[in-house]
């Protein structure tokens, strides 16, 4: 992990900031014992003082990367040490605190070119060749290396496109290291561009043969890595249920410029637009109960016959749309949207 006092990273682009982190460590003042003798050996000696204040810092950033690694920050910025004093009760000790921002990167996409005039890469056919091998014997995450996955997420070979959405279908449950190699497959993704990887994403919601899970990655993946395309959202709209929610989700983000062209999609969507893309998904029949026969129910999706007059379905308390209580719902982001258009509207006519 790159730790810096500056506040940017040469030639890499930062695309999220994090609120900053802090860590602390008290030590006693017997660290210093030896630093005025520590002088006579200037020139051939080593100061052990100043060795364990070396450890002692490299300690405390240490600790301060495990933090920012947790929220799986890429990066920590703005890197400050003080060292503070703390006197009382007949001891003196001192408390070393860093301070940094952890920051998410954007990666540098990375496109291979196989020839230049009359000239063949050739660490690309090395690199085409090793993904030829890998390809065949993949089995699983499970089955290859951290290199391997690092190998396969940074190279930016289209060929590898089959391998990472099989392993978005793969579930590990609470197992670390699989789900460490999941993330650092998906950022596949990020080393392409990012028109390659928006085509990719998009068109695989829009063909609709996807399971549940693997959906939930790229929802993540495009919430994540920010490839909003809001002519691609509407194809969603009008696409399959899946593809609907996706759509749903990216309508919610904001985007870091505005083209002519997302102004206009987003004045077509403005008012109500969005609900008439979730309908309600239910069927309405008569009950065949003992003690209800003939009164109307709405049968959920998931099966379970409800009262017409249930807002929600009393096995899997979705709503008659399918969204769950917790879902982002078209009314939210139609809010946002709304808002958005009135702010651009003002920032356009000033």
């Amino acid at each position: 992990m790159i730790v810096t006092t500056t506040n940017s990273i040469e030639g890499r682009e930062i695309s999220r900031y994090n609120d900053p982190i802090a860590a602390n460590v008290v030590i006693g003042t017997n660290i210093f014992s030896d630093i005025g003798a520590s002088y006579v050996d200037f020139f051939g000696g080593r100061s052990t003082s100043y060795e364990k204040m070396h450890e002692m810092y490299k300690r405390v950033t240490e600790m301060l990367k495990q933090r920012a690694q947790a929220i799986r920050a890429d990066a920590i910025i703005g890197l400050s040490v003080d060292i503070d004093e703390i006197s009382g009760k007949g001891s003196q000790m001192f408390m070393i605190t860093p301070v940094g921002t952890p920051v998410h990167l954007k990666e540098v996409a990375r496109v291979p070119m196989e020839k230049q005039d009359d000239l063949l890469d050739g660490e690309l056919i090395q690199q085409k060749v090793r993904a030829e091998i890998i390809l065949e014997n993949y089995k699983s995450l499970e089955s290859i290396n951290k290199d391997t996955v690092e190998f396969i997420a940074t190279s930016g070979l289209r060929e590898f496109e089959p391998l990472v959405f099989k392993a978005m279908n793969e579930d590990y449950g609470i197992e670390q290291t699989p789900k460490e190699k999941q993330e650092m497959l998906f950022r596949y993704f990020d080393y392409l561009p990012d028109e390659g990887a928006i085509a990719i994403l998009y068109n695989a919601l829009l063909e609709g043969n996807l399971t549940t899970l693997q959906v939930k990655r790229i929802n993540a993946i495009i919430t994540s890595s920010n490839f909003i395309d809001y002519t691609k959202a509407i194809n969603l709209l009008n696409s399959n249920a899946h593809a609907r929610r996706i759509a749903l989700k990216i309508f919610s983000l904001d985007k870091d410029w505005y083209s002519k062209e997302d102004i206009a999609i987003l004045k077509s969507l403005e008012g109500n637009a969005l609900a008439k893309f979730f309908p309600e998904l239910v069927q309405v029949e008569e009950s065949k109960g003992m003690f209800s026969s003939g009164k109307e129910v709405w049968r959920c999706e998931c099966g379970h016959t409800n009262k017409l007059d249930y807002s929600n379905c009393g096995s899997c308390t979705r709503d008659k749309r399918g969204f769950t209580e917790k879902s982002l719902k078209p009314e939210e982001v139609q809010m946002t949207l709304n808002r958005r258009i009135k702010i651009i509207d003002k920032t356009v006519t000033n």
